[in-house]
This record gives structure tokens, C-alpha cells and sequence, in this order.
């Protein structure tokens, strides 16, 4: 079992020690790419413990040509270096009311690394896909018990054809510059920019080429079930691409500052384009004040922003941060309930303290 106290996790704010599940402390945030120490974790079943040197992939399925891939043979092929931002999906869960279950993240489920590895499209190729193709189906070697499956589960995950046929949704191998860690799915994991991070499914170990989404367990589990009026059933979707955020990374929650300028800062994100507005409150939704935004530095990363807050009046007050992306969408009060608590981008507010020292 993992030990939370280790130089392992000391980075991060651990909500689960087996399986490991650590997020970031929103300070942390100000880093252009995230250290590796202090990138969040999110595993469903224990890290399996794999050698390299004997591990090989097979590519099966509505292929013409079932390859089975070693290693070696992947660091062989043209590699595809991406700066990505990753996110869970039960990320800011916690904050939604009523609760949902499933891990109780704050807000830091959510981090940025540079990631190189083989273009998923590189390897399908190879295979030779047949015309009928349209989703292919990742299994990892991690498996355990969920708290509502039965028996024996492998975390698997199936893509659409149209996203893994994007040069940057890769099969990683480095993190940051090194050799992937365990925990982030060493020897291979699989990365869909601008999804949430379910979908990269981490430990890969087969891949099959299908004519139809999987709709295994995960699939299930991480979808959106809203409420209902008792009378149908609502629509049930899976969940797949980021929604606009923004966090305000310091000050942090309870902080008790003195009168005068503060600098307040934090981040923000979207899966359907790049950030455009970020708009900054300080007196609880009354007034919102356009943060100084800094231009986007790529396609699948999070923008810092920053406002100058002249902290005139003594008291409690609540800051607030919203976003808006380049496709108009524009980030909300409070995210519509679901089940499971997913895809949660509600208006990230912030409990201050202005006082005399």
C-alpha cells in the first residue's frame, strides 16, 4: 500500500492511499508545465508492476494486419512531443450540492505535463484498419473490485476513431522529459488531449480495433446521468471533452489578508478552444472586473490570469473567477447536478478575510 507520508506524494494532498488518488494544492498552479512530483494521480486499482523488457502490445480487431508491438518497437517510431493539460472527471466534486459519490476532490484533480510518445495513428496504420472501423477499445493491466461492479474489473476505455486519428492523442512513454512513472501508467499509457483524463486510460496492455464503442463498466460509470422528474428518463451521455474552467489558485480559501493591493491569480482551461476572458469578482457576483489574461502558449494547456485587487473594505468576501473560451462558452454559477458528480465547472469561489494586522 502506498504511504501518503512518503517523499513520494509530499507534493500532493492525498485523498486516497490504495488505490492512490492525489491532487494538487492550487498554489501549485503557477507553473507553466507541472513538475512530475506534483502532477495529481488518479488510479482506480492499484499500479501494477510491469518489466519493459518483456511487455508487448497487441494490436487486434478490424485490422488487416495484427501487429504486436514491444517496447523497443515503440520507441523506434517517430515519437510526437504535446504539452497537455489533464483533468479528472470527478474534479471539483466536492463542491457539488447535493453530494455526488466518488472521490472527493477539491479542486485539484487537475494538472499540465509535456508528454512524448507515438502517435496513436502511427500505430494504426500499421494495422491496417478495416473500412468498418469507428472505436477502438485500451485495456490496462490494472484491475480490482469497483464499490458498485461485480467481480473482477480491468479498467478499459474505447475512443472514437476520429479523435485518436489527431496527431497529439499518443501512446506516452516519457513524462516531463523521463521515463513515464508508475503511477502515471508506466511502461505506455495512452493520452487524449482535451478529454477528461478517464479516457487516458493509463498501464496499456491491448488494444482492439472495434465497429462499435465498447460500453464496458468505465464507459458506464463515467457517464452523465442527470436528475429526473420521476416520470422519464433523462438523457445519458458519456463523458468526454473538458468544459470551459477557471480556478483561483491564491489566495487560497480562508486566507486573511490585510487592507491594500493584492495580486490574485489562477488559471484556466477549455476543451473546446482557447481562453479568451477571464473576469474576476470581489464582492460576491455583485461587479466582475476583466483579469489580464496571458496569450495561449498551445492547444491543449491551461492560461494563467491575474487581477489586482485593491482590498479597501474590512470583513468577509467571497472572490470569484469565470472564463470564457474561444467557441462562446462561458463558465457557470453552478454546473447541473448529475449522479456521479462529473464535469463539475462551477464558478470557483473563494472565502476571504480582510482585517487590520
Amino acid at each position: 500500500m502506498p504511504d501518503p507520508a512518503s517523499n513520494s506524494y509530499c507534493n500532493l494532498n492525498v485523498l486516497s492511499p490504495d488505490p492512490i488518488c492525489a491532487g494538487v494544492f492550487l498554489p501549485n498552479l503557477h507553473a507553466e508545465v507541472t513538475p512530475t512530483e506534483g502532477h495529481f494521480i488518479r488510479s482506480h486499482f492499484a499500479a501494477p508492476k510491469i518489466d519493459s523488457s518483456s511487455w508487448t502490445l497487441p494490436i487486434t480487431g478490424d485490422v488487416d494486419s495484427p501487429l504486436s508491438l514491444s517496447y523497443d518497437d515503440l520507441l523506434k517510431m517517430p515519437s510526437h512531443e504535446i504539452v497537455s493539460l489533464m483533468e479528472c472527471a470527478g474534479n471539483s466534486r466536492s463542491t457539488m450540492q447535493p453530494p455526488a459519490e466518488g472521490v472527493q476532490w477539491d479542486n485539484g484533480a487537475v494538472s499540465v505535463s509535456k508528454w512524448r510518445g507515438v502517435s496513436v495513428k502511427t500505430v494504426l496504420e500499421q494495422a491496417s484498419l478495416k473500412s468498418k472501423a469507428t472505436d477502438v477499445l485500451f485495456e490496462g493491466a490494472d484491475c480490482g473490485k469497483e464499490a458498485h461492479g461485480n467481480g473482477d474489473l480491468v479498467y478499459a476505455m474505447s475512443v472514437p476513431m476520429a479523435k485518436l486519428l489527431e496527431p497529439d492523442t499518443i501512446l506516452a512513454y516519457e513524462m516531463n522529459g523521463e521515463t513515464l512513472p508508475e503511477d502515471h501508467g508506466f511502461p505506455i499509457r495512452l493520452l487524449v488531449p482535451g478529454w477528461y483524463g478517464m479516457a487516458s486510460v493509463k498501464w496499456v496492455a491491448k488494444i482492439t480495433v472495434m465497429d462499435h464503442p465498447n460500453g464496458g463498466f468505465h464507459e458506464k460509470d463515467y457517464s452523465i446521468y442527470p436528475a429526473t422528474d420521476g416520470k422519464e428518463d433523462a438523457t445519458v451521455r458519456r463523458v468526454t471533452s473538458l468544459k470551459v474552467k477557471s480556478l483561483v489558485s491564491t489566495p487560497t480559501k480562508g486566507s486573511v489578508v490585510s487592507p491594500g493591493r493584492h495580486k490574485v491569480t489562477g488559471v484556466a482551461w477549455s476543451g473546446d478552444g482557447h481562453i479568451v476572458k477571464v473576469e474576476v469578482s470581489t464582492d460576491d457576483d455583485r461587479s466582475w472586473h476583466t483579469a489580464k489574461l496571458e496569450e495561449p502558449n498551445g492547444t491543449h494547456t491551461w492560461q494563467h490570469w491575474e487581477y489586482d485587487w485593491d482590498a479597501n473594505s474590512l470583513g468577509h468576501t467571497l472572490l470569484r473567477s469565470r472564463a470564457t473560451d474561444s467557441a462562446g462558452n462561458v463558465q457557470q454559477m453552478l454546473a447541473p447536478w448529475n449522479y456521479r458528480g462529473y464535469e463539475v465547472n462551477s464558478i470557483h469561489s473563494v472565502p476571504i478575510t480582510v482585517r487590520n494586522s
